[in-house]
């Protein structure tokens, strides 16, 4: 029999700030039928909905300084571990690997290892309330942006090394509040995007640094996707409208200004059927689908190429989160089987002493065998502490010195041959 995650490639995740029924949901894109659930968590606030590598589902309380987590395939949040943060999170993103998660709490920025707990880095430039945050794919890099209209990219490594970690880069382009932050697919040399209320999209090149294009919309705006091979964009607006951008059409200078209509075939198009601001855009790995959450409680699957809306999930609530994520075995799993260990949060950071510690997780080797330290070592045959291989170890032995004799009889027979073709042009001459 087919499992269900074998006839998916990617499945919709969505949370919507009701609270009612649930806290979040899990969907099928292709039919809008419902898959599971999560709830028992409190309502959750905008951008703060994440999957933790392919192990649980992380949202942070609107009202409380918490973080739920749930496993992906139960709809409870776990009893066991309490994620608190020191103040309610505006802001809240992860590693690709899940071995991070850094939250927003006002204007500073908090880094937790998630396998221990432990606090390992904190940041606080921002003037104002970080609003968004985004990570590379590759968890190299992140940035922060918020209501100061700063955006701010980081070097995750410099954050967990240097206390007193300078931004790799930092932008102050815009004149409003920083709506979204989002990576290309590119890693530390892709691009940044950024979409903010005044009206702008600016796009960024993070080897440089350097901003390519400022392209302006008509209207102000409010969050932005882009599709995986970097060619369109498209961005929400307060308006309710998503607006497309062609992105392999770059204009001639460094500014663009986009009228997007009905009639430009897909160009510079519109696609309306949101009543209100948009709060959530993604879009499908095959590029051909685009999915929108809004304050009108709707969330719509749209058709890229024809525009139309192929079907709409209804909500409860202001949608706060939308976003298609890959189909994990364990969204459908009788018996979850994480691949990382998760710990209750630090409220502060450790002295470094505490450094000098390391803690190894694994699931696979012998703890015994990988902390015998005499098992990695290559000993003398008739040494005490000898390992059970002795005879393997002398036939390496062996082997090894008739591979330097032949080594030195051919390098012996090389130079004894130049020698001779040597003398004998000399003899010639």
């Amino acid at each position: 029999m087919q499992r269900a995650s074998d006839r998916r490639l990617e499945v919709l995740l969505t949370s919507e700030d009701s609270g009612e029924g649930c806290n979040a949901a899990l969907w099928d894109p292709s039919n809008g039928s419902r898959l599971s659930i999560f709830k028992n968590g409190g309502t959750l606030s905008r951008r703060t909905l994440q999957l933790l590598n392919d192990c649980y589902l992380l949202g942070a309380d609107h009202t409380k300084n918490r973080i739920h987590v749930w496993p992906l395939n139960n709809p409870s949040p776990l009893n066991n571990i309490r994620l608190t943060a020191p103040g309610r999170v505006s802001a809240l993103t992860c590693t690709p690997n899940g071995t991070y998660m850094i939250a927003a709490v006002a204007d500073t920025l908090y880094i937790w290892q998630v396998c221990n707990g432990r606090l390992v880095g904190t940041l606080n430039r921002h003037l104002q309330t970080i609003k968004c945050l985004s990570v590379t794919k590759d968890g190299s890099l992140f940035a922060s942006a918020g209501e100061d209209g700063l955006v701010f990219v980081w070097s995750l490594y410099s954050a967990l090394n240097d206390k007193r970690c300078s931004p790799v880069h930092k932008f102050s382009d815009h004149t409003q509040p920083v709506g979204d932050v989002y990576f290309g697919h590119g890693g530390t040399r892709g691009r940044l995007y950024t979409a903010s209320l005044d009206r702008t999209v600016n796009v960024y090149e993070m080897g440089s640094g350097v901003r390519l294009v400022s392209i302006v919309f008509p209207v102000p705006l409010t969050v932005i996707a882009v599709n995986i091979t970097d060619s369109e964009l498209f961005v929400g607006c307060v308006t309710g409208d998503i607006l497309q951008c062609n992105l392999h059409e770059p204009p001639r200078g460094i500014e663009q200004h986009v009228r997007a209509s009905d009639d430009d075939a897909g160009r510079n198009a519109v696609y309306r059927a949101h009543k209100s601001e948009i709060t959530a855009l993604s879009v499908s790995v095959d590029c051909r689908t685009l999915v929108s959450g809004s304050t009108d409680k709707a969330v719509h699957i749209w058709d890229i190429v024809s525009r139309l809306v192929l079907r709409t999930i209804e909500h409860k609530g202001s949608v706060t989160a939308a976003f298609l994520a890959p189909a994990f075995e364990n969204f459908f799993a009788t018996t979850l089987k994480p691949s990382l260990e998760l710990r209750n949060l630090q409220q502060t950071a450790s002295d470094d002493s505490s450094r000098c510690v390391i803690e190894v997780i694994n699931r696979s080797w012998n703890p015994k065998e990988f902390l015998d330290f005499k098992s990695f070592m290559d000993e003398e045959p008739g040494e005490p502490g000898i390992s059970e291989d002795t005879d393997a170890k002398q036939n390496m032995a062996a082997e090894y010195e008739k591979l330097k004799q032949i080594n030195k009889n051919l390098f012996q027979y090389a130079v004894a041959n130049t020698l001779r073709k040597a003398n004998g042009r000399q003899a010639g001459d």
